[in-house]
């Protein structure tokens, strides 16, 4: 139960660093960057079978990786919708 509780809490700070990430940073790779290591880490937790493939134990990692490309996408929606509230208060000054 403790280690549950571990994992969520680190699975929260991912999440929480994902965001600020994703929606304060010009270039959008560097977003990417904590969804690749995830998908890297379940590949290679697969690959060295220390998870045996099967579907009850795939879904979960495939629910993970869901989340956080996700939320790398919604991120990036946000950063653009935020840059373009910025041009147009710009523009609505300059008239």
């Amino acid at each position: 139960m403790f280690e549950l509780s571990i994992g969520f809490a680190i699975a929260g700070i991912l999440m929480v660093l994902e965001y600020l990430i994703c929606t304060k940073l010009k270039n959008p790779l560097w977003g990417g960057i904590i969804p690749l290591l995830i998908l890297i880490g379940t590949i290679w937790i697969f690959a060295s079978g220390r998870v045996p493939f099967e579907l009850k134990t795939v879904f979960p990692f495939v629910i993970c990786n869901s989340i956080f490309f996700g939320e790398w996408d919604n991120g990036r929606k946000k950063y653009d919708e935020k840059k373009k509230e910025e041009m147009n208060k710009m523009r609505a000054k300059d008239i």
